[in-house]
């Protein structure tokens, strides 16, 4: 888990300087809590993740983003889930600093299931509201849809934080 997380943020620290090349980007970090939902109930835990996005224009853009999922034992055994997405995201700005946003893509989600790895393909959609604080600086709420398999179905509503190149 910390490997792949460290990797991820290493990865966006390296590329910060081609990040800032690209006018309209950002990185957010985000954390909050992640939902496994499954036929016989329900388990939560602490989900964190990395992303940048890169706006097309004032109201469409893309975001490739890594999230951990946390662990959870249902009936005994551990279970772990991360996803790496790349999403299509449509902002609508409510005033000069509250804006609403929507998330529509894929997701490659890989379930651990107590040593037994899954590697699927699933469809991603979200929506959020962002508060920009400064040019630079922006906060925000979101819930996320990261698909299903088999039973099992993985959401997550987070805050994220974001630096806006």
């Amino acid at each position: 888990m910390k490997k792949s997380l460290l990797t991820a943020l290493l990865g966006c620290v390296l590329a910060t300087p081609l990040f800032a090349q690209a006018e309209g980007s950002y990185v957010s970090v985000s954390a909050g809590k992640s939902k496994y939902d499954y036929a016989s109930g329900e388990d939560s835990a602490t989900g964190v993740g990395i992303a940048y996005g890169q706006s097309v224009t004032d109201m469409v853009g893309y975001e490739v983003g890594y999230v951990r999922f946390g662990n959870v034992k249902p009936s005994g055994f551990k279970f772990d889930a991360q996803s790496f997405y790349l999403a299509g995201v449509g902002t609508y700005p409510v005033s000069e600093a509250v804006s609403a946003y929507g998330k529509l893509g894929a997701t490659v989600n890989r379930y651990d299931d107590a040593g037994d790895k899954h590697t699927k393909l699933r469809p991603l959609i979200g929506a959020g509201l962002g508060y920009k604080f400064t040019k630079e600086w922006s906060a925000g709420v979101e819930y996320v849809y990261f698909g299903e398999y088999l039973d099992l179905k993985m959401s997550m509503w987070s805050a994220n934080l974001r630096y806006h190149f």
